[in-house]
């Protein structure tokens, strides 16, 4: 792909999700405060809508990363069971929507942690769990996890992983099950009561095949279908740190009253941040640039910096080689130990990889959701502070 290409995929996707992010944090904001049923019926028509938009955005910038070989396989190592139960947790919400129950069930015999590329990983799997979610409209949905014994790719000196996603949709008939990762097809159907791209599986398939992986299905028509995901993973010989949990436990550190700067330059954007970190009790300090967030952390002490990239005066990759220069002498913050984490509309994967090489720890792409947020900064608090004690 040209420059060109890039760059102009680069700004649509910047300009198609800022604006819904402020849409979806404004709607999440809304869900606070009392409502008529009437108003609740409109707020769920939007958020429909706006869901639909963010998905095809989605769908499509994978695709385009895919064909141009910005996506290739990073073996890295990752906790399994995590990856899983993150994935589960953002996509509760919508299926209690429609009154689906959602479960996981992990195998004792799985290799965790393991060696493989989660990106590639938590995709495929996202991927599977929407599909299963918009065609199901009673039931359940169950993930299982377990080692596959016998990979189908016959290579059994590499121990495969088997992420089967379970549901009790409508199914398919046996007819479409052959073509059914290539794609939309070319005859289109006007008799279809689902939205979307209809690009969901086979971005599946090609995300698979970077990971030299394998996906089956078998189902039956108004009884359901499962979706088998098999990946090689590599054992991990020896932890080089210790295990973090990203989400729950009993072990949460205590959050109440830490200082978060957050670097945004859209008024409305800073307007729900703010207002969602102030909802968890902490300190908020707002910068509408890179600039004035390098002149924050000069003056004063920040637990954790929310970094948005594209802002005027000084983008936030200038601002976080400038403030990690910063000795926290003088009151200020230590550049060199606080978590910067990227909240961007920027959303290619190399966006991400960007960001990481410019010294952020960690990447969010907008929309941002609220939960997702909080998981974020308490799992960074929880680092920043096992590493003071090391």
């Amino acid at each position: 792909m040209s420059d060109f290409s890039d760059r102009l995929i680069q700004q649509l996707s910047f300009a198609i999700r800022n604006p819904i992010n402020v849409i979806m944090g404004t709607l999440d904001l809304h869900r606070t405060t009392q409502m008529t049923p009437e108003q609740e019926h409109c707020l769920d028509m939007v958020q429909r809508s706006a869901q639909q938009l963010m998905d095809a955005s989605d769908s499509l910038l994978d695709l385009y990363e895919l064909n141009s070989g910005g996506i290739r396989a990073e073996p890295q190592e990752f906790n399994l069971e995590e990856l899983v139960l993150e994935a589960v947790k953002f996509r509760k919400t919508a299926a209690a929507a429609k009154g689906l129950k959602m479960d996981v069930f992990v195998d004792s015999s799985i290799i965790n942690p393991c060696v493989a590329d989660p990106f590639l990983v938590r995709k495929a799997l996202s991927q599977l769990l929407d599909n299963a979610i918009k065609f199901t409209e009673k039931g359940s949905i169950e993930v299982h996890v377990r080692r596959a014994e016998i990979p189908p790719s016959g290579q059994v000196d590499r121990p495969h992983i088997c992420i089967e996603v379970k549901d009790t949709g409508i199914g398919i008939a046996h007819n479409r099950l052959e073509k059914l990762f290539e794609g939309p097809s070319e005859e289109i159907s006007y008799r279809s009561g689902f939205d979307g791209t209809g690009l969901g599986l086979l971005l599946v398939s090609r995300m698979v095949r970077k990971l030299e992986a394998s996906v089956e299905v078998e189902s039956e028509p108004g009884e359901g279908s499962i979706f088998r995901f098999l990946f090689p993973v590599q054992p991990v010989e020896k932890r080089v740190s210790s295990d973090m949990q990203l989400t729950g436990g009993e072990d949460k550190p205590h959050t109440k009253g830490i200082r978060i700067l957050c670097a945004e330059d859209d008024p409305d954007s800073r307007y729900l941040v703010e207002h969602h970190l102030r909802a968890m009790g902490w300190q908020v300090r707002l910068a509408s640039n890179g600039k004035e967030a390098l002149e924050a952390c000069r003056n004063q002490v920040f637990d954790i910096i929310l970094m948005d990239v594209q802002m005027p005066e000084m983008d936030g990759f200038e601002a976080t080689t400038e403030i990690r220069k910063l000795s926290g002498e003088g009151g200020g913050t230590q550049g060199s130990v606080v978590p910067i984490v990227a909240l961007t509309a920027h959303a290619l994967k190399q966006d991400r990889d960007i960001c990481l090489q410019t010294g952020m720890d960690d990447y969010l792409s907008k929309p941002v959701h609220r939960e997702e947020m909080y998981s974020i900064i308490e799992y960074h608090l929880r680092a920043a502070l096992q590493r003071r004690e090391v």
